[in-house]
């Protein structure tokens, strides 16, 4: 089966009980419906795991009132089985997994 690139991991963050969030997010498509899916993600040392993706429509609450509408609604991704290692805050950078990993579709 033919994998479709989706992103390119740029950053990421930790949500502790929900999942790893990853950047970049995206505009909301007209129609968008929240979905979860399952995704590859490719290591840049060669390997690959799937995981759950939810992809989910987002408010970001921004005090600035010149930003954009499309930059205060965004399409997120949230990949739901990075979750097994405990940390102490509620958010918490995830280093090791930004940058150069790609997440992909069947």
């Amino acid at each position: 089966m033919t994998l479709v690139e989706l992103l390119t991991v740029e950053a990421s963050f930790r949500i502790t009980g929900r999942g790893v969030v990853v950047k970049p997010n995206f505009s909301v498509p007209n129609g968008w419906r929240n979905r979860t899916e399952t995704i590859v993600v490719l290591n840049p040392n060669g390997g690959q795991y799937e995981a759950s993706a939810q992809f989910n429509l987002e408010h970001f609450n921004i005090a600035d009132p010149s930003v954009s509408i499309d930059q205060r609604w965004r399409v997120v991704v949230m990949l739901m089985d990075r979750t097994s290692e405990r940390r102490s805050s509620r958010r918490q950078q995830d280093s090791g997994f930004a940058g150069r990993h790609q997440v992909v579709a069947r």
